[in-house]
């Protein structure tokens, strides 16, 4: 029985140190919080990831005044 505790503590902690955790990545995250439509300036943004939201996939432009695709550089630097 220890030996399958040890066995199951080992590779637990094996697969935590190389990376192999199945996380969602943040964009996608943003995207379910976040939705088009009701913001429009860098000061109606609440963080970064809500001003990149809206320059990505809402097409927002304006958010990115200098072309470099960072949005809201006020927020996002």
């Amino acid at each position: 029985m220890i030996n399958k505790l040890v066995i199951y503590f080992f590779i637990l902690v094996s697969s935590s140190a190389y990376g192999e955790t199945k996380e969602e990545p943040e964009e996608d995250n943003d995207s379910q919080q976040f939705t088009c439509g009701s913001k429009y300036y860098c000061k109606d943004m609440s963080s970064c990831a809500e001003a990149r939201f809206y320059l990505t996939q809402c097409g927002l432009s304006r958010l990115d005044r200098d072309d470099d695709s960072i949005p809201c550089e006020s927020i996002c630097l």
